[in-house]
């Protein structure tokens, strides 16, 4: 089974800005590199399941909080709900990702000019 840093989704061909704006970086230096920030187009149902977990990872994240601050003994382990939120923000993560962007403006209108197709393929 492959990590959340192992997907594909965290592997991006777009190059890392790097303190010398002259030129641009696409090595890792031990920072994970993170899709592109564009907009995406959510289908109906991909928008229920990540407004699903949204409302689970919230929960968690609620219940992990209250454990946290009432919790007097060391029997107290959040391992098992740390574990399961990750689990969910990965899924959710996975599901956004799944989904197409949304072409820029200057790649619509390239499009609209017909110098280059309109679909994205970050």
């Amino acid at each position: 089974m492959q990590t959340a840093a192992e997907s594909p989704a965290f592997a991006t061909a777009s190059p890392i800005r790097s303190t010398n704006a002259s030129r641009p970086r696409t090595q890792l230096t031990g920072i994970q590199l993170l899709p592109s920030r564009r907009a995406r187009r959510i289908a109906p149902e991909q928008g229920r399941a990540i407004e699903k977990l949204a409302h689970a990872i919230e929960y968690l994240t609620d219940e992990l909080t209250l454990q946290c601050m009432t919790a007097r003994s060391e029997s107290f382990q959040p391992q098992p709900t740390l574990a399961a939120i990750e689990l969910l923000k990965r899924c959710n993560r996975e599901i956004y990702l799944a989904c197409p962007p949304i072409p820029t403006f200057t790649e619509r209108m390239r499009h609209w000019f017909g110098r280059t197709p309109a679909s994205v393929s970050h």
